[in-house]
């Protein structure tokens, strides 16, 4: 399923500058190298995350555990704190509530303000349409 044993598959966008920061802050403690970052705009990467379409991979982010399972969102970075030596301790805060309850709200709401946030308009889809060119409504 993953790439090697233990490690864990971490779909993200790759054209996200929150993506690509949060990436470059968390590599470094990483020290087991655990995590494979994939960026589903590759197709390789895509192909990797079946079932899962690019709509769903782009609403959130996504991590396959080396048991095959799937985690997503607030749940998926929970997993990627569970591997590294310094954070793996917030994963038991975190599963509890009312973090459970919170952690999931306040990351839907980042997640979909991404590109908003961090003042850069979201890139085109693959048909070449982008969101500043759609009308309005």
């Amino acid at each position: 399923m993953t790439g090697s044993a233990g490690q864990i598959e971490v779909y993200t966008d790759g054209r996200c500058p929150l993506c690509q920061w949060s990436r470059a802050r968390v590599e470094p403690f990483d020290r087991d190298r655990r995590l494979v970052w994939l960026d589903y705009h590759d197709p390789e990467a895509l192909a990797r995350a079946a079932p899962h379409t690019p709509r769903q991979l782009a609403e959130e982010m996504y991590v396959r555990l080396p048991d095959g399972s799937w985690h997503r969102g607030y749940w998926a970075w929970v997993e990627v704190l569970r591997v590294l030596p310094r954070w793996r301790w917030l994963t038991g805060l975190l599963s509890v509530w009312p973090f459970t309850k919170l952690g999931p709200a306040l990351y839907r709401q980042v997640a979909k303000r991404r590109y908003s946030i961090f003042g850069i308009p979201p890139p085109c889809d693959d048909t070449g349409v982008c969101s500043l060119h759609q009308k309005q409504g």
